[in-house]
Formats: C-alpha cells, sequence, structure tokens
C-alpha cells in the first residue's frame, strides 16, 4: 500500500472511533435550551467553555468538545442577538459537562 492509502485508511479509522464514542446520539446525552452568556474560544473554531443560562435561570457551562457544529464566532453572535442555542451534552465523571453538539434554538 501507499502512503496516502495507509494515511486515508488511518483517517477514516479515527474518525470512525470519534463519532462511535463521542456521537450526539449516545444513550446518556441529555439537552439544554438556554442563552449563551460566555464563550472561552481556543481558536476561530473551537471553544474551551461556553455557559449558557436556561428559562429558570440556571447557568450551564460545558467543555468544549470534539466539534459542536458551532464556531465561537457564531455563539457570540448569538449571545449578542439573544438567541437561544440548544446544547446536547454528556456529564463526565468528575460531573463537568461536554458539549456534544450545538443547534440554533
Amino acid at each position: 500500500m501507499t502512503k496516502n492509502l495507509i494515511h486515508i485508511l488511518l483517517i477514516s479509522a479515527a474518525l470512525a472511533i470519534s463519532a462511535l464514542a463521542c456521537g450526539s446520539d449516545s444513550d446518556d446525552s441529555k439537552t439544554v435550551t438556554g442563552q449563551v452568556v460566555d464563550v472561552q474560544a481556543v481558536s476561530l473554531e473551537a471553544f474551551s467553555s461556553l455557559t449558557v443560562r436556561d428559562e429558570d435561570g440556571r447557568e450551564w457551562t460545558f467543555k468544549g468538545g470534539l466539534f459542536t457544529g458551532f464556531t465561537p464566532s457564531h455563539l457570540v453572535a448569538h449571545r449578542a442577538e439573544n438567541a437561544p442555542v440548544v446544547v446536547t451534552y454528556r456529564e463526565n465523571a468528575d460531573g463537568s459537562l461536554t458539549a456534544l453538539k450545538l443547534e440554533d434554538g
């Protein structure tokens, strides 16, 4: 096999494993809808944390996941416009929350 084909196979396998391990359709995932309160970006495409406030006033802080579907700038726009987001997340063993997927609310 050529190096390029091996790389493609390895990348495909890694993506498949990531999708299975971190997919938002997992039985332990939950959702919350709220207004964006804070976004901490680590790059143009990823965030380290996101805080949203639900309709009851509770604030939820999420760690960034592998891919959530929204860029930090899109989340900042939601905050400026008071547009809600729906966060699909999982609770980690240490009690922290990891965002798996974001959608317009």
